[in-house]
């Protein structure tokens, strides 16, 4: 049986488990992506559309389970809320950043609410981004994860 070198090539660009259609990694490890928000059926249904394009994701339901995982684990990018029951997710990112400092990781901030910040304030944060629920189709939005990710890992 023989392989075009056009299939060889698309082949070698896609990451495990990605549709041929979907956004390409530009590396092949694997990136890790923490999941926060305090809608349990959301962010498990969101980690497994993750899982399935080839991230490592996981998720929790509230800022102090974050703030746990975050001193047992390394993430490339935390997706979170905004808008949580108990601490919001802009006084996890902000504390989260105090903690770690440069060595935070990147955030991209889903809000279903009214929420602005300036751009020091989002780079001082590290925030990648602010995106509007519903999230944006999943072409987009896959490409503006990649993109946060990038941002992480070249600051």
């Amino acid at each position: 049986m023989e392989f075009s070198r056009k299939t060889a090539q698309s082949d070698a660009s896609q990451q495990p488990g990605q549709a041929g259609n979907g956004p390409v990694l530009t590396e092949r490890k694997t990136r890790n992506i923490l999941i926060v928000d305090d809608e349990k059926l959301f962010a498990f249904l969101f980690a497994r559309l993750l899982r399935s394009r080839g991230y490592k994701a996981s998720f929790v339901t509230n800022a102090e389970k974050a703030l746990t995982r975050l001193n047992n684990e390394r993430y490339d990018l935390v997706i979170v809320d905004i808008k949580m029951d108990g601490k919001s997710g802009y006084d996890m990112i902000k504390e989260i950043r105090g903690q770690y400092g440069a060595q935070s990781p990147t955030f991209l901030v889903g809000t279903g609410v009214e929420f602005s910040l300036s751009n020091q304030e989002m780079e001082e944060l590290k925030i990648y981004k602010i995106i509007k629920k519903p999230f944006p189709r999943p072409s987009r939005l896959f490409k503006e994860i990649e993109a946060a990710i990038q941002s992480h890992t070249t600051a």
